[in-house]
């Protein structure tokens, strides 16, 4: 996993703590240990998504605090003798959950109580004395986890709701950053105090008895997913490796979030370790997708070389072919990169055939006529060659399917989404399939289209169904007649606009649906440019409830959250479509019951349309009804 983006100091005039840090740490950290000299849960409320988040992926928390005393229980605490002194202890402690039962509010009582009772947050209770018996434990910092890497912080805010008004600040020391000797110091503290070795301050457990009070502030919903000890829905990561290792070439079919990248680093790792290969060659398209590739490798594979042939020169390409070492090459899918490294690697080394692993991502795009005609017969001598795709099959091209199928080889392992939502990698999700009609105009615009292929079929003219199919397509994904089911659905069910991804095929049909929304929600917005990507950051974060977009959404953002979708612009082929809907069937950590909606428009008068078209919406409907009617196996 790669490292949170956070910058060492935070004061809470300038930055958003809870977004800006302890979010992005949530999410990264395994661990997390806290000292707080005041705690009250405001700093739970303010921060449950993301200990939801850090339980549901597998966190343990540990906290050091101060119960609730004053000097006269001080004094008491340091005259008496140890049976009697955690007799007391325990009493202040049971106050001060009685008081906080009263303060907080139900979610936060919820999630609180559930995190004490699942074990993922154990509490201990600090109490000053000897030379700090007049004084109290004030301190404040932390530190993040992530296997042996580390996040550590010192800082004046507290646990309070007050905390987060206060002019604060905090100190980050990220073991990356030359920080070690600080990072070192803030564990140490930590753990001196919670093994109770500082001879002035005594550290406590929290008691059964206490935990048994606590318990009962929960209600009868866990407000997170908790990870089963023994949860084999991931089983098909190992099947799918498994099966590659048996074949050496082909396509894994698995469904978006489902774990492709991981599966093929599995399959990487293993190749380099066992010595069968020396070199990777990981191909996709897009800045966005090479720059993950990028970040996995330098996290899981770091202990091999790692070049890159996408954005930099040639040089890169050369040390990658010259490196006596195993090593591994992100290169983009462009003709001209990938044949100049099919050529180094036969130049450098017959034995690269058998000894290279290509990994083409998003393999449906190797099929492109660009590359068909410069890559024909080259990529099919390796020996190991992988290609992953949730969609390998490309639409209305028989040249391109073959093509890959020749080069990379057949599909040998399918997980689809069906079984994901079974299993519970993904969410359920309810189909909402509006019928319309195309006006006169629309119609009379496809008749033509049709006239118009016809008359150059029969002139002997250059001719393309798949150019006439995409046409007739394109008028009815523009369909005003699609616009006031809209209008009329949003107004009976308001609910759909929040959290909403809105896929529309151009920006002009946007406007028209943008018309409809400002009548009904005002924190929307837009995404067609790459330039708009703070817009997507903002709709990740929840600062935006709608979207609207033609674009595919980049899948190196997070979103979690997004439930509904609306399709105005759906093709017949899955590809597009797949992509589209599981934007909204990603499991949510902070919302367990998560259950999806898409919206999709089907057209019903098409008594005088060609079989395809007729065929394309009711393919359509009929696949995601029954994808909908799916349903997850306990």
């Amino acid at each position: 996993m790669e490292y949170p983006k956070i910058k060492i100091s935070y004061n809470t005039s300038e930055d958003d703590l809870v977004n800006e840090f302890y979010l992005p740490c949530l999410k990264w950290a395994d661990g997390f240990e806290r000292g707080v000299g005041y705690f009250t849960t405001g700093w739970i409320e303010h921060n449950a998504e993301g200990m939801a988040e850090f339980v549901s992926h597998g966190g343990k928390a540990k906290w050091i605090t101060s119960p609730i005393v004053d000097a006269r229980d001080l004094e008491i605490i340091e005259k008496i003798n140890d049976i009697k002194r955690e007799e007391y202890i325990e009493k202040l402690v049971d106050l001060g959950i009685e008081k906080l039962k009263y303060e907080m509010e139900e979610n936060t009582r919820n999630l609180f109580a559930w995190m004490i009772y699942d074990e993922v947050l154990e509490m201990r209770f600090a109490v000053p004395i000897k030379r700090l018996e007049d004084g109290d434990f004030h301190d404040k910092f932390g530190n993040f986890y992530n296997g042996e890497k580390v996040i550590s912080y010192v800082g004046s805010i507290n646990d309070s709701k007050k905390g987060f008004s206060n002019y604060e600040g905090i100190m980050v020391f990220p073991c990356w950053n030359g920080t070690d000797s600080y990072s070192d110091m803030v564990r140490k503290k930590f753990k001196r105090l919670w093994d109770n070795a500082d001879k002035n301050i005594l550290c406590y457990k929290m008691t059964e008895a206490v935990k048994k009070k606590i318990f009962k502030l929960r209600d009868d919903k866990r407000p997170y997913i908790l990870p089963q000890a023994n949860d084999n829905k991931w089983s098909h990561q190992d099947e799918a490796m498994d099966r590659f290792l048996d074949c050496k070439h082909g396509i894994l079919e698995m469904a978006t979030g489902t774990g492709k990248t991981y599966t093929a680093i599995k399959i990487a790792k293993y190749l380099l370790e066992s010595n069968t290969i020396v070199r990777i060659v990981i191909c996709t398209y897009g800045n966005d997708l090479l720059d993950q590739w990028h970040k996995e490798t330098l996290i899981r594979l770091k202990e091999f070389k790692i070049f890159r042939y996408y954005e930099t020169g040639y040089k890169e390409l050369s040390k990658f072919l010259l490196c006596k070492q195993s090593c591994i090459l992100i290169l983009s899918l462009n003709a001209d990169k990938v044949l100049e490294t099919v050529k180094g690697l036969t130049k450098y080394g017959k034995n690269n055939y058998d000894k290279t692993l290509w990994v083409f991502d998003e393999v449906h795009r190797l099929g492109a006529l660009s590359l068909r005609r410069e890559l024909q017969n080259k990529i099919k001598h390796f020996k190991y060659r992988l290609g992953l795709s949730a969609t390998p099959l490309r639409e209305f091209d028989h040249d391109g399917n073959r093509f890959i199928e020749e080069e990379i080889g057949e599909v040998i392992y399918e997980f689809g989404l069906q079984t994901a939502i079974q299993r519970g990698i993904l969410c359920e999700f309810d189909y909402l399939p509006l019928e319309y009609e195309l006006t006169d105009l629309e119609r009379k615009r496809k008749r033509d289209i049709i006239a118009s292929f016809e008359a150059k079929k029969a002139n002997g003219e250059c001719f393309s169904e798949e150019v006439m199919y995409r046409e007739l397509s394109r008028v009815n994904k523009l369909s005003i007649s699609k616009l006031p089911l809209f209008e009329r659905l949003i107004i009976d069910r308001p609910e759909l606009l929040d959290k909403c991804i809105i896929f529309v095929e151009t920006m002009e049909y946007g406007i028209s649906v943008q018309n409809i929304l400002t009548k009904y929600i005002y924190k929307y917005h837009t995404y067609y440019a790459e330039d708009q990507k703070k817009e997507l950051q903002k709709f990740a974060k929840g600062e935006i409830k709608c979207l609207l977009t033609c674009k595919k959404i980049s899948e190196g953002i997070d979103i979690k959250a997004v439930k509904n979708i609306f399709l105005f612009s759906s093709d017949r082929g899955k590809l597009v479509t797949t992509q589209r809907i599981g934007r909204s069937l990603r499991v949510n950590p902070n919302e367990p019951d998560k259950r999806a909606n898409v919206v999709d428009f089907i057209c019903v008068n098409l008594k005088d349309e060609l079989q395809e078209e007729i065929e394309a919406d009711r393919e359509r409907r009929e696949w995601l009804s029954n994808l909908a009617n799916t349903r997850r196996i306990e």
